[in-house]
């Protein structure tokens, strides 16, 4: 029987979720940060948006919840295009909301790669954030 991770990337692959005009494309061996990169302060306000908005349904440690986990390993598996979308437009027909209220497209784009970042550059860009 398939697990939810399982369904979202097959749900995925089938259908895109990716806006008109929007080609979804493999997830980068290697995810780069957006070219258009928020500022310092707004990338950490994305980061605790990702952390208690996100993490009150896919679990605090996005592992899973009431949304599948959104945990780098999962979300390497996924086009960044199509996690962009998810996040900026939503998912109609589920308790997935979308974000376009609050985040730009660009930052959707920034959140995305950087959702698909293993954990150790994740804590290296934190800690940034505490230097002068």
């Amino acid at each position: 029987m398939l697990n939810r991770n399982d369904l979202l990337l097959l749900t995925v692959l089938l259908y895109g979720f990716v806006s008109p005009g929007v080609a979804a494309q493999p997830a980068p061996k290697s995810p780069v940060l957006a070219d258009c990169q928020p500022s310092p302060a707004r990338q950490q306000q994305l980061r605790r948006m990702l952390a208690h908005d996100c993490g009150s349904c896919h679990g605090l440690r996005l592992t899973g919840g009431l949304g599948p986990a959104i945990h780098a390993e999962a979300m390497q598996q996924l086009p960044q295009a199509a996690i962009a979308a998810t996040i900026y437009h939503g998912r109609p027909g589920t308790p997935m909301p979308a974000w376009k209220s609050m985040i730009t497209a660009a930052e959707a784009d920034w959140l995305a790669a950087y959702m698909q970042l293993p954990p150790a550059p994740k804590q290296e860009l934190a800690s940034q954030e505490h230097r002068p």
